[in-house]
């Protein structure tokens, strides 16, 4: 049986996974093509898996090479991502693929699409035979928003690989000291990832901790002027450091060397940072938008313990100050949050089950 997965093959930590499943799906005896678009034309193999990358020319001339790939190939299921979903889906109508899944990662709260847009996409959305969604509310989003049928949708979460790497020892060296409570926050600089109510925070404890408080932003966009603006009206421009973007192995130093991460956004379908902190142990105040947890085993890890509302600076500051206290959860327990709940094998598993199914 063949497979073809359309992602964008780089070296983040997302397209990692999808080469991981890929090499998982080869070993199981599938044959499993990769394809994306680049700026150049590239053939290779990649643990036993055939990765196409053809060059980026433009709307329709993306669509006739998605068509003509799938034409050639002659898949048994096609899986598709983000911008592939669109042409991998109406080509795999036109063809007569069987098995035509695409995989939805964004939270209609997050992008806030126009009705044209939401058109467009519950059309193409519904020409697949199966849509996943990385969480159970984006799920529900999938059947209320999309109109999918709730029988056509799967929720299947992510694992992350980011312990397979070595962190930047000049981040590490960068970012030490030992003086300061050091708060992270990593994420694109735009108004949906909600930076601002960190840097509240951060304001009120600087005058209400003993232990001086240092917030790193991790990530860059649009909203850095504002932020920057915050900031100076605050007066907090010796206690905020903007780090900009960081490759994987900068941020691995980033986690490693900061004493907890916030994670404040108003929308995540999933929540990549989340899991990637998580799995190195690191100890996380997320918010309680966040859709990795919906996946959450509640009765063994109490959401109360490292969640709070995106809505509340007071909600923030308390769980912060628990931290420079040292009263907030350990290590041990967001390790064992990870391991219990993004087990890499109990994920692979349900995807194998879905790709059986179908």
């Amino acid at each position: 049986m063949k497979i073809l997965i359309l992602y964008t093959h780089n070296k983040g930590l997302l397209s990692y996974f999808f080469q991981e499943l890929s090499k998982k799906l080869k070993e199981e005896g599938y044959e499993v093509i990769n394809f994306c678009l680049k700026q150049k034309n590239k053939s290779f193999f990649q643990n036993g898996v055939s990765v196409r990358i053809e060059k980026n020319e433009g709307y329709f001339s993306n669509y006739y090479k998605i068509y003509k790939l799938i034409k050639k190939e002659k898949p048994n299921i096609v899986i598709s991502n983000f911008s592939y979903i669109n042409p991998a889906v109406l080509a795999g109508r036109l063809l007569g693929i069987k098995h035509n899944i695409a995989w939805f990662h964004s939270a209609y709260g997050h992008t806030k699409p126009s009705v044209i847009k939401v058109l467009n996409k519950t059309l193409y959305l519904n020409m697949a035979h199966l849509v996943l969604a990385n969480s159970k509310q984006l799920q529900e989003e999938m059947h209320t928003v999309y109109k999918v049928p709730i029988e056509r949708t799967n929720a299947v979460p992510f694992w992350t690989n980011i312990n397979d790497y070595k962190p930047c020892s000049k981040t590490l060296k960068l970012l030490e000291n030992e003086k300061v409570f050091k708060i992270g926050c990593p994420g694109r600089l735009v108004s949906d990832k909600n930076h601002q109510i960190v840097i509240e925070a951060v304001c009120q404890l600087k005058s209400e901790s003993k232990k001086p408080v240092q917030l790193y932003l991790a990530g860059d966009g649009a909203y850095k002027e504002s932020l920057s603006l915050l900031i100076d009206q605050l007066d907090l421009n010796d206690s905020v450091t903007f780090l900009g973007n960081l490759s994987v192995t900068e941020m691995i130093a980033f986690y490693k060397s900061m004493d907890v991460v916030v994670l404040p956004s108003y929308n995540e379908a999933f929540g990549l940072v989340f899991i990637e902190a998580i799995a190195l142990g690191v100890p996380v105040i997320v918010s309680s938008k966040f859709g990795a947890l919906d996946f959450v085993d509640k009765e063994q890890f109490s959401l109360k313990n490292f969640t709070f509302d995106p809505n509340s600076v007071t909600d923030l500051k308390h769980s912060l100050h628990n931290y420079i206290e040292k009263r907030g959860m350990t290590s041990d327990y967001f390790n064992d949050l990870y391991t219990s709940t993004f087990n890499k094998d109990l994920i692979f598993k349900k995807i194998l089950k879905t790709i059986k199914k179908v």
